[in-house]
Formats: structure tokens, sequence, C-alpha cells
């Protein structure tokens, strides 16, 4: 059975529906919301597979087409108008997700070198500036060790099992790391300084 949408006599049916709420009777959204929220929900889920977000995107669709339907334009698919609003609000979520982690990430790694170099806490500006610029140039299959065991709270033996590697390997790398960040970091600080 094909989605309402491809149907003729769905499509003149929401064309109704939407003509009737841009005209100011409110009320025929109900109807519309109900013969769309399934598909909706399912085409969100298949995209973003997080149910308290699944509900939350769903929601904020229909929402959103509820305040911008006056911007519908007739003629066009109901269902595809959803489909697009709910593409955005998914996007939207993930840019949110990823920069979360990548804020999450550099905050795991400045405490990392705060650890590595014995401090409680970096506080100068020039100290946090240098860091940024010392783990932009580490490369990525570090930055993942520095995330597992700083941002994630790995063990060593979890890292090892999760990046396939010996114990030794970790432990030495992740040494490693942080001697390279302390002297970057260091030299950056006296370069500035001069």
């Amino acid at each position: 059975m094909r989605p309402p949408e491809f149907n003729a006599s769905g499509s003149s049916e929401d064309a109704q529906l939407v003509a009737a709420i841009q005209a100011g009777d409110l009320n025929a959204f109900e109807p519309l919301l109900e013969r769309h929220l399934d598909g909706i929900h399912a085409f969100v889920a298949l995209k973003l597979p997080v149910l308290r977000l699944v509900d939350e995107i769903t929601h904020e669709t229909f929402v959103f087409a509820f305040r911008h339907i006056g911007e519908f334009s007739a003629g066009t698919s109901f269902g595809s108008w959803l489909r697009a609003i709910a593409g955005n609000k998914i996007r939207a979520e993930i840019w949110r997700y990823c920069r979360e982690e990548r804020n999450r990430l550099a905050y795991a790694e400045r405490r990392a070198l705060e650890e590595a170099l014995g401090q409680t806490s970096v506080v100068d500006s020039g100290e946090l500036e240098a860091l940024d610029e010392c783990l932009r140039t580490v490369p990525e299959h570090l930055r993942r060790l520095l995330h597992l065991k700083y941002h994630d709270g790995s063990s060593s033996e979890e890292i090892a099992r999760s990046l396939e590697r010996s114990l030794a390997w970790v432990r030495t790398t992740l040494c490693r790391v942080r001697q390279q960040l302390r002297d970057c970091v260091t030299r950056k600080l006296k370069a500035q300084q001069s």
C-alpha cells in the first residue's frame, strides 16, 4: 500500500486541510497530524534511532509545520514538506551533538595535559591557546587515544582491547603524547614571552 502523500485522493485531502488551516480553521491541523504522524515518526526513527530524540524531533516537526503553514505551497506534497522539515531538524540535532562532542574532547584533552603537567587547572589564556595549537598537531589516531583515556575514562586495558593494541603500547604512547604536549606548550609559552 502506498503512503497517503502518493495517493491522489490523499494529496487532495491534504490540500483541502491545508487550505482550511491557512483560511483560519486551526482545527483542520489535527486530521493532518493524524494522517502523517506515523510516517514522519518512522522517517525520523530511520535517520536517528534514539527514541527520546525521535519523539522530540517528530513533535518539533509538527510544531514547525503548524507555525509555518502559511509558507506551504499548494500543489506540493504535504508529506514531502514534513519530511524536509524533519530532515532539517535531524541535521540540526546531529550538528549540535558533534559540537558537544568536540567540546567534550577538547576538555578531555586539556584535562589530560593538566594531569601530564601536574596541574590542577589550566587558567592562563596563553596556556590554553598554546594547548589548542599543540592539540591540532596531534595525529587523529592519537587524539582517539586521548579521547578514550580522558573523555571516556577507559582503562589502559580497555583501550588496548578497543584499539587492538598491546597494553604496553597504550601506556607508552599515552606517556609519550603527554610529554610531547607538555614540551609543545612549554615551547610555545617561551616563544610568546620572547
